[in-house]
């Protein structure tokens, strides 16, 4: 039988300790009969009034309900946008190459120009058939992250997955570390994860869902010495990673963080030999992890992880077993 929507609504309903955001609506049949129907997160943004659709009857967790499932006459195809901060090089760069073979389209950000290594992979992503567009820009300053992002929404329409990679360590001995040097990586690190989280969030919100990946360390955990700014940061960002999860399930968007141990990075190329073997000696596998290991745990997450949220993810190939 068909029906028609009358009207709907978005109604934010408290289940303790959490809330949950239920979409519903009234809907007409043929005989002028009214009734309550609950409506899907995806089909939400298409509604309009009068469109017409047919009611089907669902089990859930809750109990029995009819549900609203609009006649969609043209699907259009959706083609989903990943933003990367930090993506000029090492796993940033890994990361959009990663979610590029998964079928999205790739935006990359870094505080400079992109070196040849990122023009490079900007151009490999277009060759296999996804855009690819480059923003630069300080993700530890929020008027520029929101420029940003409202610039992606218009070239791309969308944001369905943030990395927020951007990074950047000054490692000292504490007494050493100026208060400029503490600040500066607090800044990029934590605030920077924040400013992107912010911005991108009412669009998540909107368009149905998203997903949020955080690259932590595990210097978060277990602390190292030089990184106390670093670590501290780190620290800030797998908390904030937990709250995001536990405000934001409700919309259907997912937060996760990833902590890589000893990666093939310009931070680990920069370690004294002598400290680099050291590291080496405690890690089972005996050597550093690849940029594109880390950067398919992102992916996972991003494209397969739908009941995965609030958690620290440990890829240090059994370092701090």
């Amino acid at each position: 039988m068909k029906v028609k929507l009358i009207s709907y609504t978005d109604v934010t309903v408290p289940t303790p300790p959490y809330k949950k955001s239920t979409k519903s609506g009234i809907v007409e049949d043929e005989k002028g009969k009214r009734q309550l129907v609950r409506i899907e997160d995806e089909h939400y943004n298409i509604l309009k009034v009068g469109m017409e659709g047919r009611i089907e009857k669902r089990v859930t967790d809750y109990g029995e309900f009819n549900f609203f499932v609009p006649e969609i006459k043209e699907k259009k195809e959706v083609s989903k946008v990943a933003l990367i901060t930090g993506a000029s090089r090492g796993i940033g760069k890994a990361i959009a190459l990663e979610l590029a073979k998964r079928g999205f389209n790739i935006v990359m950000n870094a505080f400079h120009d992109l070196p040849d290594e990122g023009v490079k992979a900007m151009e490999e992503i277009k060759k296999g058939g996804r855009e690819a567009i480059f923003i630069k820009g300080d993700v530890s300053k929020y008027e520029e992250v929101e420029k940003m992002v409202k610039e992606i929404v218009e070239k791309l329409g969308r944001v369905d997955v943030l990395v927020n990679n951007a990074g950047m360590n000054i490692d000292k001995l504490l007494v050493n570390m100026a208060p400029e040097q503490w600040q500066r990586v607090i800044d990029v690190d934590l605030t920077g994860t924040y400013n992107c989280t912010r911005a991108v969030l009412p669009y998540m919100i909107q368009q149905g869902g998203g997903n949020i990946v955080n690259v932590s360390s595990m210097s978060a955990i277990d602390g190292a010495t030089g990184q106390a700014n670093y670590a501290a940061a780190k620290g800030g960002v797998n908390s904030l990673t937990k709250t995001v999860a536990l405000e934001y399930a409700q919309y259907n968007i997912l937060c996760n963080a990833v902590l890589p141990g000893c990666i093939k990075t310009r931070m680990t190329d920069a370690m004294p030999q002598g400290m680099l073997r050291d590291r080496l000696s405690k890690i089972p596998l005996g050597r550093r992890g690849e940029p594109e290991e880390v950067a398919k745990l992102v992916a996972f997450l991003a494209t397969e992880g739908s009941y995965i949220t609030g958690q620290l993810i440990n890829i240090s190939a059994g370092e701090y077993v």
